[in-house]
């Protein structure tokens, strides 16, 4: 039975992936519009490339979450980190500029996936990923 600092790990997590895709939705003609201008100059389909790009950044938190909380790979959650940063790297910069909600929300994502990697570390987290059962009957 997966302990409860991994149970969770996986509502924050899937917190902050409804978070994406909200925020996606919703500024989805915002993003099309700064996109669009440069992207048709150069013959590219803006819709294409911000529905693929939502779907790629989506599709890695799902696979990152699925290699840790389902297949208990404990080098993942260094993954997670890695991603955190490098999604974390323009919403701060945005946020210095003041760029309205939709960065907001980003910023609330990044909150949620860094509160779900702190329980993935958490020492009855740890003894899940070492497959040490004896430890993981105490927590409930």
């Amino acid at each position: 039975m997966r302990p409860k600092a991994i149970r969770t790990f996986e509502l924050l997590y899937f917190g902050a992936i409804a978070l994406v895709l909200a925020n996606a939705v919703r500024d989805y003609a915002a993003m099309r519009e700064s996109a669009a201008g440069d992207l048709v100059r150069r013959g590219l389909d803006p819709d294409t490339l911000l529905v693929a790009s939502i779907a790629f950044v989506v599709g890695i938190m799902l696979v990152l979450w699925f290699m840790a909380a389902r297949l208990r790979i404990g080098f993942v959650r260094y993954l997670l980190v890695a991603f955190l940063i490098w999604q974390a790297w323009p919403i701060v910069t945005a946020l210095s500029d003041d760029r309205g909600r939709g960065v907001i929300v980003a910023a609330a994502s990044l909150v949620l996936q860094a509160a779900a990697i702190v329980f993935s570390f958490l020492p009855p987290a740890n003894a899940w990923f070492r497959g040490d059962d004896a430890a993981l009957r105490s927590d409930p």
